[in-house]
């Protein structure tokens, strides 16, 4: 089981079955998830589908059928049931699902230090420059001194609603080389708003510990121990801080079996989990789905590959093609993503919760135009380079008009060409979704003001 440093891992929540004096239990997780009550919005809910390491833009979203040879690759686009829109051969069934979604195809930043994954995680993931970096934009261990990742930021100012999980993280941690959890915690907001991160595999069964009462305890038996804490938090200089009505918000979620319920894939039958995909990314996102129905506020999906992994064939293999690109795509990359996500999006219509839950796909990045160009970042023959000078995000549900193409990118697909979008200005558009102000501050560790997002407002136009 990973866990970020200075979160809160799976591991530790299993103290809850016994509520120890000294132990950090679900009660001490769900007082740090403590904040004001929620505010109007589009969406009630969001999913993330984070494709750490970055897929082609050029060869998934966004087709260049004029372009040169060595620009276009080796895809043909095909038609979707948007008018106007293409996407490439490798996505036919998100194409029969493209009147739920809508393609920003004019992403981009050029971030601080090379164009490494490092940085470029970071900021899309805090919607803040990084500052804590080395030169060459790699990524440092994260710590309470980073700022908070969006999904942190929402937990804060949008929780949700007592006895749910405000921040769940699946599938696999933030990952670039030996680093786990990249712009993924809540840092210098605190512990209070970290995700709950599940990263076992799904396709195995799963076991929600966390929200299991061991043998020997019963409901009443727990609630007689809240009771006892509750009195002696009571007493002048008696009992620790969290001897506080946050044990009565575990028991709470406890008594409701929401969480644990959410985590029993096998109820959902062998044909739906194959829908998804017997994969481990399709059955987060099948995972993703049930906790959202469980009243869950943010979950994110991210893919079971670490951003700067060497590709691999497999189900589980890295976005990261700096060789084999097209190979990796069309035989692997492409279709579990396409299975899954084109699931989510159906499933959620079907069930009338994708008008209230936004599901945003997006990559720190987007690859190099060219073709196989040897580079400083060790490109091979069939390979494509990092790319953040342009690149595309999906968006569905929420408010958002499926259906739509925001913004495009030149002939070969290497800047914007129109309505150009930062990806700080993506992350404001997912706040603005869920009724948040993106000009609300906090206090940074040198009590320096810091707003939700650094800079750029909302893709109004997109809803």
């Amino acid at each position: 089981m990973l866990s970020i440093r200075g979160m809160i891992s799976r591991r530790e929540l299993l103290t809850v079955g016994s509520v120890g004096l000294a132990g950090l239990g679900l009660p001490d997780f769900l007082q740090r998830q403590a904040q004001a009550g929620p505010a109007k919005s589009r969406a009630e809910s969001v999913i993330f589908l984070y494709l750490q390491g970055s897929p082609s833009h050029l060869d998934t979203w966004d087709p260049k059928p004029d372009a040169p040879v060595d620009i276009r690759g080796e895809f043909k686009p095909i038609a979707t049931t948007a008018p106007g829109m293409q996407l490439c051969e490798v996505l036919p069934m998100l194409a029969r699902q493209a009147r739920h979604f809508a393609l920003v195809r004019s992403l981009g930043v050029k971030p601080k230090g090379l164009s490494n994954h490092g940085a470029s995680i970071y900021m899309l993931l805090t919607a803040h420059d990084p500052n804590n970096f080395t030169p060459t934009g790699l990524a440092v261990p994260p710590s309470r001194e980073d700022l908070p990742s969006f999904g942190s930021v929402i937990a804060r100012y949008r929780p949700a609603e007592r006895g749910s999980l405000s921040y769940a993280a699946l599938c696999f941690p933030v990952r670039e080389g030996a680093v786990s959890g990249v712009g993924q915690g809540a840092g210098l907001l605190g512990g209070t708003y970290d995700p709950f991160p599940f990263y076992d595999d799904p396709t195995g069964p799963i076991r929600a510990e966390a929200f299991t009462l061991p043998p020997d305890t019963t409901l009443g038996r727990l609630q007689a121990r809240i009771d006892l804490r509750a009195s002696l938090a009571a007493r002048p200089g008696l009992g620790p801080k969290a001897f506080d009505g946050y044990y009565g918000e575990a028991l709470s979620l406890i008594a409701s079996a929401k969480a644990r319920k959410a985590f029993r894939l096998e109820d959902e039958g062998q044909k739906q989990r194959e829908r998804y995909g017997l994969t481990r990314f399709g059955q987060s996102c099948l995972l993703a789905r049930r906790l959202i129905e469980a009243g869950t506020r943010f979950v994110q999906v991210t893919w079971p590959a670490g951003s700067d992994t060497e590709p691999a064939p497999g189900p589980d293999g890295s976005w990261d093609t700096h060789r084999n690109n097209f190979p990796m795509l069309k035989n692997w990359r492409c279709p579990v993503f396409d299975r899954a996500a084109s699931a989510l999006l159906e499933d959620l219509a079907q069930r009338g919760l994708l008008e209230k839950t936004l599901v945003v796909a997006v990559g720190e990045f987007g690859r190099s135009p060219k073709i196989g160009a040897p580079t400083t970042n060790n490109v091979g023959p069939g390979g494509r380079d990092h790319w953040p000078s342009c690149y595309t995000a999906l968006l569905a549900g929420g408010g958002v008009r499926g259906g739509q193409v925001y913004g495009a990118s030149d002939r070969n697909g290497a800047y914007p060409q129109k309505h150009p979008v930062h990806p700080y200005e993506l992350i404001a558009t997912i706040h603005y979704a869920l009724g948040l102000d993106v000009a609300t501050e906090y206090r940074d560790t040198l009590n320096r003001p810091r707003r939700l997002v650094e800079q750029g407002g909302p893709i109004v136009g997109l809803f």
